[in-house]
C-alpha cells in the first residue's frame, strides 16, 4: 500500500513557488505564503516559525484549490478576499477593482485639500466608488468629512458599505447607486465641495493587452469607457464646471498612465482656476488636482 507524503509548510512553500515562477506569476514566493497562511489561518511571520509543522490532508487538498486558481491567473486578492489599502483592511470581490497603490496617491492629494476647510466641515463626492477604498480612507483620515460615494453597480455598493462597516466610517458615507453620465442627484448642486474619481480609463483598443489577471478577472465596465478612454474624464470636467458650486470647489482624477496629456489637454479647454499634475513614483502624471 502506498505511502502518503506528508507535507511540511516549507516543502509546500518551496514546491509552490517553483510551480508558480514556472507559470510566470510574478511574486511567486510571496502569492504561496499568502495562500498557505490563509488555509492555516497564519500570517506570513507565522509560517517561518512553523516550517516544520506537517500539513493534514484537508488543509492540503484546500491549498491546491486555491493555487488552481492563481495558477489560471485569478487575482490573488480575490482569491484571499481581501486586500489593505492606505493601511486599512478591504474586503474585495469580483464586483469591484482591486484597490491600487497608485490610487493612494490620489487619496493623499485629496488630503492634503485640509488646509482649504479648516473650520468647516468639507462635503465629498466619489463618484465610481467601487470598493469604496477612496471614500472610505478620506472618511477615516479626515473624520471631519461628510462623504457621498456612488457607483452604477449594485454588487460594488454592497461590497463598499460592507467595507465601511469593517472600518466603522458607515455613518459619514451616503452610497448612492448613480449613473456619472444621468442628472447630477437631487440635493447635491452647490453642496459638494470635492469631486474625486478613479473613472474607467482604459480605451477599448487596449483592453487585449492588459495582464490577463486584470482583462478576464476584473469588471470591464470599471476598466473602460469602451471607446477612447476619455469620455468619464470629459463628463467629470463638465460637472465639476457646471454643478461643482460650493465656494470653494475642486476636482481630483486619478489618470490612464498613457493618455495623461489628452487628459489634461482636455481638462484645459474648460475655464478652470487652476490644474495641477501630481506624478506617481515611476515619474508618471497619476493625478489631476483641479480648482473650479
Amino acid at each position: 500500500m502506498a505511502v502518503l507524503k506528508t507535507w511540511r509548510v516549507l516543502d509546500l512553500l518551496n514546491t509552490t513557488a517553483q510551480y508558480f515562477a514556472d507559470k510566470q506569476i510574478e511574486n511567486p514566493r510571496l502569492n504561496a505564503e499568502q495562500l498557505l497562511g490563509k488555509v492555516l489561518n497564519l500570517q506570513r511571520v507565522d509560517l517561518y516559525v512553523a516550517f516544520e509543522r506537517p500539513v493534514s490532508e484537508q488543509e492540503l487538498q484546500q491549498f491546491r484549490e486555491l493555487v488552481k486558481r492563481r495558477a489560471k491567473a485569478e487575482p490573488l486578492q480575490y482569491i484571499l478576499g481581501e486586500t489593505e489599502f492606505m493601511s486599512l483592511p478591504f474586503k474585495v470581490s469580483p464586483a469591484a477593482l482591486i484597490p491600487r497603490p497608485e490610487t493612494e496617491i490620489l487619496v493623499e492629494e485629496v488630503l492634503k485639500l485640509k488646509t482649504f476647510f479648516p473650520d468647516e466641515k468639507a462635503q465629498i463626492a466619489d463618484l465610481g466608488s467601487g470598493s469604496g477604498c477612496i471614500a472610505i480612507s478620506l472618511a477615516h483620515y479626515w473624520p471631519q468629512t461628510k462623504i457621498r460615494a456612488t457607483d452604477i453597480s449594485a454588487q460594488a455598493l454592497e461590497l463598499a458599505a460592507e467595507n465601511a462597516r469593517l472600518n466603522k466610517v458607515s455613518e459619514r458615507i451616503i452610497f448612492l447607486k448613480h449613473d456619472i453620465f444621468s442628472p447630477w442627484p437631487q440635493g447635491w448642486a452647490g453642496k459638494v465641495n470635492i469631486i474625486v474619481s478613479n473613472p474607467p480609463y482604459i480605451a477599448k483598443q487596449e483592453m487585449d493587452s492588459l495582464q490577463k489577471e486584470v482583462r478576464d478577472f476584473e469588471p470591464r465596465a470599471a476598466l473602460t469607457d469602451e471607446a477612447d478612454g476619455l469620455g468619464f474624464y470629459h463628463r467629470l470636467f463638465t460637472l465639476a464646471a457646471e454643478k461643482l458650486l460650493a465656494l470653494r470647489g475642486f476636482l481630483l482624477v486619478e489618470m490612464s498612465g498613457s493618455q495623461a496629456h489628452k487628459i489634461i489637454k482636455t481638462a484645459q479647454t474648460f475655464a478652470f482656476k487652476n490644474i495641477s499634475v501630481t506624478k506617481d513614483l515611476n515619474d508618471i502624471p497619476r493625478v489631476l488636482k483641479i480648482e473650479v
